[in-house]
């Protein structure tokens, strides 16, 4: 019996700690008015929702300008490596900014030439067989840095360059290189 009455005793305090409960939710949410808890509830939630969709457009228009960007950069790396496999330096002209150099480490020593020394390179060259490998392209804003892996027949290399954009077209203002052996 002991245990029957206790049984009882537990139902009437949780029964009593349920009425209490339902007292002070009552106190609480009767004193704001429902239509106010409704209108902040469904403006916030209108707010997220706005926001959700603005954070969505902006990635979209960021991975479209960096894929826009990223087609750009390498429109003018392209041009690059088609001027080698032609054999023609003037293909390559567009690509790069008057101003551009070209620089190497040759015997330990800083070698830098104007551009044009590419551009004679190449033209003074028979067509070959040419590819390349992108490695790394960081963009910042109009700057850019792109590394490549080429190869030009059997001759390969790990080139650099650094590239602006200017108008509607990226530039390469220079071009490091190191021949991979």
């Amino acid at each position: 019996m002991k245990n029957i009455s206790e049984r009882k005793t537990a139902v009437r305090n949780y029964a009593g700690f349920r009425q209490g409960i339902r007292k002070i939710s009552k106190k609480i949410f009767f004193s704001v008015p429902t239509l106010a808890i409704i209108s902040a509830l469904t403006v916030g939630g209108l707010l997220v929702s706005c926001h959700d969709k603005n954070n969505q457009n902006n990635k979209t228009e960021v991975m479209q300008n960096n894929q826009e960007q990223k087609e750009g950069i390498l429109k003018a790396i392209d041009l690059y490596v088609e001027a080698g496999r032609k054999g023609d330096g003037s293909i390559a002209k567009p690509a790069f900014a008057t101003t551009a150099t070209m620089s190497w480490s040759e015997n330990g020593a800083l070698k830098s030439v104007p551009i044009q020394v590419l551009f004679d390179g190449f033209s003074a060259a028979e067509p070959t067989e040419a590819n390349y490998t992108l490695t790394t392209l960081d963009v910042e804003g109009n700057v850019a840095i792109v590394r490549i892996e080429s190869q030009f027949g059997p001759n390969k290399y790990a080139d650099m360059f650094t590239l602006v954009k200017d108008g509607n077209d990226w530039k390469i203002i220079s071009k490091i290189y190191q021949i991979i052996k």
